[in-house]
């Protein structure tokens, strides 16, 4: 049995040693890239203690290589981390990737990448990837701002079409790090309360669920050039 563990152990080992992150992060881009537009509508709750907030509806409209837009008929919260999750916004920049080791996320085979921005003006510190190992596609990402502190990210998805497409995203985060727009204090029927719960910091989370898929369309730029939220 000890052998047994060992061998698994070394294997792991040479596996990590062997894998080149750059690669890995290439085939992450090349299997986005084949998405050259969508369109889709969502549905966004959103947990947080302190807030009682309605679920909202929304579409969201992207294009490569980074453009991405929210339309709502009323109010959405969705701090813009976790909205535009495109690889080539999160690799925009110069940086240096680390292969940190092989995991696992609910039975799936995921590579851990490490990447750190080389940058000194960078927003970013650090961002871990965990990526599939099987479909190229993120997994989870989990990031550290210097604006924003730390938020996590975990993704599902759909195929359509031979597309790999989110069915749903979980942005979590520390609510004293994330800047909450003002209004909500007197929007809904709770008022905040300190960010802080028994001298821990209290965790806030958004899910997006995604649903009606109209992809490769080839609509213009002007979309996001209209007066709507766009997310840079």
């Amino acid at each position: 049995m000890k052998t047994i563990i060992f061998s698994l152990l070394m294997f792991t080992i040479a596996a990590a040693q062997t894998r080149d992150p750059e690669a890995i992060l290439s085939e992450v881009k090349n299997v986005f890239g084949k998405i050259e537009d969508y369109e889709v509508d969502v549905k966004i709750n959103i947990d947080i203690n302190f807030l009682k907030v309605p679920e909202s509806k929304a579409k969201i409209y992207f294009k490569q290589p980074d453009k991405v837009k929210l339309k709502s008929e009323g109010f959405a919260l969705i701090p813009r981390e976790g909205l535009n999750f495109s690889p080539a916004k999160l690799l925009n920049e110069d940086y240096t990737a680390i292969y940190s080791k092989l995991d696992s996320i609910d039975g799936r085979m995921v590579d851990v990448i490490k990447v750190i921005p080389t940058s000194d003006s960078s927003d970013v510190v650090l961002t871990s990837l965990w990526v599939d190992s099987t479909e190229h596609v993120l997994r989870k990402i989990e990031s550290t701002t210097k604006r924003s502190g730390t938020f996590t990210i975990t993704l599902n998805y759909e195929d359509i079409s031979n597309l790999h497409l989110p069915s749903e995203v979980a942005f979590s985060f520390n609510v004293s790090d994330m800047q909450l727009p003002k209004s909500l204090t007197g929007d809904f029927d709770e008022q905040p309360a300190p960010p802080k719960k028994n001298g821990k910091r209290m965790k806030g989370t958004v899910t997006v669920t995604y649903s009606n898929y109209k992809v490769n369309q080839g609509f213009p730029d002007s979309i996001f050039e209209e007066e709507e939220e766009e997310v840079k």
